[in-house]
């Protein structure tokens, strides 16, 4: 019987939880030695009463290993245990490891540094813009980027990844089969991730998730990452669950300053003030973390502001733009150009993926 399928088949064992089967790994040292061991042997495991003792002698008599482990990879699910070699070595280390993690994806889990980005689901458009450009940059220079799927700035890293070409890995609060991912709305996204990186979850397959599988999910994320990227997190966010725990498991966390009048950086800010470290650019992040290789861009440039060539209107146009939005008006005005002019300069720098509307005829760029 395969180790995995066998520790897969003891998780299915009523009362026999992550706690539990983490217990009985490290006495027995295999997943083997546990489905072999006679009721004396188990009883002296610590913790182990007769009732549990008694719900494994009957799960090891009506359960078949490899049938089980069968029945998962038939649904196109791989069983990652934490006694395999690919199990993630960063998360090993936490001392509430699952373990068992359900993958769907193609990720081939050779050491790559990780690196987590969280935060709101009602982001701004600064959030937005942030969460974009540090997930491309970290993702151009090496970094896997890891987060939750979830709305706003989890989903934007997601993309950001995706759109330089990148690897990236969504941690679930449910299954990671298609009916269970949440929210649905999100399954685009969810297969993009399977075709470029792996969805992951301590959660099997048909799994729901509920309001206690989210901090759950959270552990994982901090645990199996050098660090966390705090972008947009209110006072009440479970972004600012990964921050501590990322601060429980000895990890690197980073915050992104925002307004002093917006609610959404207020966790931000108080992150910030218990010490962790202020973000202004992603050279702030990669200079606390292991290098990989240059930043370079989608051009094989280490140069990220090189752009293609523009016209003297279009050049115009791009140097009245920030990272600061811009409404339209002030443009037409500041550029000296005819309103349809400069609207059809606006059009084409959108397109060429320079500039970006951020809402209400303002534009920033991107």
């Amino acid at each position: 019987m395969r180790p995995t399928a066998i520790l897969y088949a003891l998780s299915l064992i009523p009362g026999i939880g992550n706690k539990t089967l983490r217990d009985l790994i490290v006495h027995f040292g295999s997943a083997e030695a546990i489905w072999e061991a006679d009721e004396k042997s188990l009883l002296a495991v610590n913790g182990l009463g007769p009732i549990t003792v008694a719900a494994i002698t009957a799960g090891r008599n009506s359960l078949q290993p490899n049938k089980e482990w069968q029945h998962i990879e038939d649904q196109g699910v791989h069983i990652l245990a934490f006694t395999d070699e690919a199990y993630p070595r960063l998360l090993k280390e936490i001392p509430d490891a699952p373990m068992i993690l359900f993958v769907r994806g193609n990720y081939d889990w050779k050491e790559k540094p990780l690196i987590a980005i969280v935060g709101t689901r009602k982001l701004t458009g600064y959030g937005e813009q942030v969460a974009k450009r540090l997930a491309t940059d970290l993702a151009h220079a090496g970094y896997v980027i890891v987060s939750g799927l979830a709305f706003g700035i989890d989903s934007i890293a997601h993309k950001a990844a995706l759109e330089a070409g990148c690897e990236t890995l969504s941690i679930l609060g449910s299954g990671v089969d298609e009916a269970s991912i949440s929210p649905q709305s999100h399954l685009p996204l969810a297969r993009a991730v399977v075709n470029a990186g792996a969805l992951i979850s301590e959660y099997a397959p048909g799994v729901k998730a509920t309001e206690g599988t989210f901090p759950a999910r959270d552990r994982i994320i901090a645990g199996m990452t050098l660090g966390t990227v705090v972008i947009e997190a209110p006072e009440k966010s479970g972004a600012l669950i990964t921050a501590r725990l990322a601060i429980d498991y000895n990890r690197e966390v980073f915050a992104v300053p925002g307004s002093i009048f917006s609610e959404a950086s207020l966790g931000t800010h108080r992150l910030i003030k218990a010490g962790a470290k202020i973000i202004t650019s992603v050279q702030d992040i990669l200079e606390e973390l292991p290098q990989t290789h240059p930043l370079k861009n989608k051009l094989g440039e280490t140069d990220l502001s090189v752009r293609p060539n523009l016209s003297p209107e279009e050049e115009k146009i791009f140097k009245l733009l920030s990272h600061e939005p811009l409404h339209v008006d002030k443009i037409i005005k500041e550029a000296r150009l005819e309103t349809s002019s400069a609207n059809s300069i606006l059009t084409l720098l959108e397109i060429k993926g320079l500039i970006h509307n951020v809402g209400n005829m303002h534009y920033i760029r991107t």
